[in-house]
């Protein structure tokens, strides 16, 4: 066991009288999952934990497993809020909290109550699923091949399917029913999601699904529709009325319906709901229940680990089994790498297996719905639609922080709706404020600190509160590059109109928080653990912050192949077929143009429904 790495994971992690601090298991763990993951990442590992180990020697002269308890923990202090060494240190101590919070005794100890999973019936309709491994049918004819199975591809193609016509689904990632959804973070991680980090000057995970469903599979399932503003912005920059409220209402109408979309149960959504209206009256700010996808939720689980009851509507079970029993055929397991040009025309893809198998699936249309990472590394990998020089350009994040309070009520989030209710207050300013509660295993994680500042709120977990704020970006400065080792090249500039817009969001939730009655507050930034109520929140709002001072996360990318009328600043046109290749659409939050400052889950699929009534007349 390598003496720097324990040292470091010790002294991260190093737990409370009744909850288990890291050991030589979380080091063997966390150097297994990063093995699997890559052996080139895994001597990366190692020689970032021995760095940092060598790195105590420029203040204390000694390295850090040489140094006594109480030594490492004021260091890994000073280094959480030294601009130098508190990213390296969050990416290392964030795989620590994962792995080690994940398992078992340590969620026992924790209080976590095992679930036991419910069971499944083989639907009729999983008979038009086929794994890519193991098919033996030979290259396949249809009408219409739909790449990606979330919230664009599965609605695009269950419309197109309803009409008739032959269409088959390409899904790269596998398909997982609710007994899969166990709760554990680490497997949810290798199995649901694929990885992705924006670069820039604050670096922050890119969360996206990557399985049958996609991202809705793997939402907390809020379901809000695009703003009113924000329509009206896309109409003006595209110089059409097709995106009117008006004239988008049909197929918000039509989406809701189709998904039972209504507002969070009360009962279920817990006390932070109650601590969110206290606040907020007291301030007098409205708020109230999200409107969800989740008509039976009754809070079974950790949304983004995946639904273990199967009551939000995700497009594995809202969507792509209507286009299954119409004899829609679904390939699983099946990445897409390149689109079939014949004559300048898409008529198909070519996609390959993980054992290496290939299958070519000839069409009279390809549509592209990989999400706005994925579509535009595929453009970009075979050189396609790109006149314009925008595939990959105009990314938005929507960057969201966190802040996490303490009351002397129970609040007990782990047992209810992890986003049931928010304020929509200043909304109209770019920020939207949700309540952010995480399971046993997800709550470390949304603390930046380490050591005895992280053990701190942790072992009062049932009585902490978190509030997440959303800003949505001043500018669509992201940019998709290519892929480096087979992980996405993303670049982003968290700008200082967006830092002053993040910082607000989280003075105004610990404002609400605190207007409720919680007596001591985590914001989600590196060097503020634990601050009194009245001064702390003072001595926040004149801090000065920089991007890479606040913890941030994005679980909505957009706008990465633009729709437009102009063929030289956007990708694809108002039928979401590329300006450059006949036959190849694109539907997905790729086409969407950010930001939209709420959800964007209900816009895509929206747009997604518009796009079938734009696709059908070209396919006769």
């Amino acid at each position: 066991m390598d003496r720097a790495t324990l040292a470091l994971a010790e002294a991260i992690v190093p737990g409370t009288s009744t909850i288990p601090g890291a050991d030589d298991t979380t080091v063997r763990e966390v150097t297994e999952l990063v093995s699997r993951m890559s052996p080139k990442l895994a001597r990366a590992w190692t020689s970032a934990n021995r760095a940092l180990d060598a790195a105590a020697r420029l203040r204390t002269g000694r390295p850090f497993h040489a140094l006594s308890a109480a030594r490492q923990d004021a260091l890994l202090a000073r280094w959480e809020q030294d601009p130098l060494f508190r990213t390296p240190l969050a990416l290392i101590s964030t795989v620590y909290k994962v792995v080690h919070f994940d398992a078992p005794h340590v969620l026992r100890a924790m209080g976590a109550r095992p679930r036991p999973p419910l069971p499944v019936t083989e639907p009729r309709w999983a008979e038009q699923v086929h794994p890519a491994s193991s098919w033996t049918g030979g290259d396949i004819d249809c009408d219409v091949v739909v790449i990606g199975t979330g919230a664009g591809g599965a609605v695009v193609g269950q419309a197109l399917a309803e009409r008739g016509h032959a269409v088959v689904f390409v899904e790269e990632g596998q398909l997982y029913h609710r007994h899969s959804f166990d709760g554990s973070m680490v497997r949810a991680l290798a199995r649901f999601y694929r990885p992705a980090f924006s670069l820039g000057n604050a670096s922050m995970p890119v969360m996206m699904g990557r399985m049958v469903g996609g991202s809705t599979a793997v939402n907390g399932g809020t379901a809000f529709r695009t703003p009113s503003w924000v329509l009206d912005r896309w109409c003006e920059e595209m110089g059409t009325d097709a995106f009117t409220p008006s004239r988008m209402e049909p197929y918000f109408e039509r989406v809701e319906a189709h998904l039972g979309v209504g507002p969070a149960s009360l009962r279920y959504s817990g006390p932070l709901a109650r601590v969110m209206q206290r606040g907020c009256d007291a301030l007098g700010w409205k708020h109230g229940q999200l409107i969800r996808n989740a008509p039976d939720c009754e809070a079974a689980g950790f949304c983004h680990l995946g639904c273990p009851s199967d009551a939000r509507r995700s497009t594995n079970l809202s969507y792509l089994p209507p286009a299954l029993a119409r004899g829609a055929m679904l390939f699983t397991g099946l990445k897409a790498e390149r689109a079939l040009i014949e004559n300048g025309r898409a008529v198909g893809i070519e996609g390959k297996a993980a054992n290496g198998a290939s299958l070519r699936v000839r069409s009279r249309a390809v549509i592209l719905a990989g999400g706005s990472i994925p579509s535009p590394l595929f453009l970009l990998k075979q050189g396609l639609a790109n006149a314009s020089g925008q595939v990959g350009r105009n990314l938005t994040l929507h960057p969201s922080g966190i802040v996490s309070a303490l009351f002397d009520e129970e609040i007990n989030g782990f047992d209810h709706i992890p986003q049931g209710y928010g304020s929509e207050e200043f909304l109209g300013e770019g920020l939207l404020l949700l309540a952010a509660q995480g399971a046993h295993n997800i709550m470390p994680t949304l603390f930046p600190s380490t050591g005895h500042r992280l053990m701190e709120p942790l072992s009062q977990l049932r009585h902490v509160a978190s509030v997440g704020p959303l800003a949505a970006d001043a500018t669509r400065n992201g940019r998709v590059r290519g892929e480096v080792r087979g992980l996405p090249f993303i670049r982003y500039t968290v700008t200082p109109a967006d830092v002053a817009r993040l910082k607000r969001g989280l003075v105004l939730s610990m404002e609400m928080l605190v207007a409720a009655g919680a007596r001591r507050l985590y914001p989600g930034v590196f060097g503020y653990s634990g601050l009194e109520p009245q001064q702390g929140l003072e001595r926040f709002r004149k801090a000065e912050l920089s991007a890479s001072d606040i913890a941030l996360g994005s679980y909505h990318p957009l706008g990465t192949c633009q729709m437009g009328t102009d063929r030289r600043s956007s990708v694809v046109g108002l039928d979401h077929q590329c300006h450059d290749v006949p036959g190849l659409f694109i539907v997905d939050g790729s086409t969407v143009r950010g930001p939209l400052g709420v959800n964007p889950q209900l816009t895509i699929m929206a747009v997604a429904a518009r796009a079938a009534d734009q696709i059908a007349p070209q396919l006769g």
